[in-house]
């Protein structure tokens, strides 16, 4: 039902986190879903409604990708998808790695606890396009490269 009222991404501010526990895998945070921040328990959505955090910040960058893809959620999860199942082969060197190498993730959290990078970016945000043109080893040592520093 969320995804027939969902505004284009452009006439959002802000998103609202709903807890559905069956919704979410074990180990995640929250998910952007057609504008909406679907978290795994009624706990988790209240901190991403109460305050603006890393978090908060990684789902809100989701939204200004979306912007980005023709101001169209459609567009973005199917890009997201074409991305994940394009990484699949990687899994093999690197768990989870259709999450872990996708555009979209690496730029959300590479800029996550930048709680102003969106500021300036109305009409969304463009990085994940550098790395899209990236192979997957080059994202993979990205990726690396930034567990390693944290």
């Amino acid at each position: 039902m969320m995804m027939l009222r969902a505004p284009r991404p452009s006439r959002q501010d802000d998103m609202r986190a709903v807890a559905m526990p069956r919704w979410i895998r074990r180990g995640y945070d929250g998910l952007t879903f057609f504008g909406h921040i679907i978290t795994p328990d009624e706990q988790e959505a209240e901190a991403f409604n109460g305050r603006f955090g890393s978090m908060k910040n990684h789902e809100m960058i989701h939204l200004y990708q979306a912007r980005a893809c023709h101001d169209s959620w459609l567009l973005f999860y199917v890009r997201y998808g074409w991305y994940w199942l394009r990484a699949l082969p990687a899994s093999r060197r690197l768990r989870n790695a259709g999450y872990q190498l996708n555009p979209f993730e690496l730029e959300a959290y590479g800029h996550m606890y930048d709680l102003h990078y969106l500021d300036d970016k109305k009409s969304g945000t463009t990085e994940w396009r550098r790395y899209a043109r990236m192979s997957l080893e080059e994202r993979r040592q990205v990726y690396l490269s930034r567990k390693r520093s944290a």
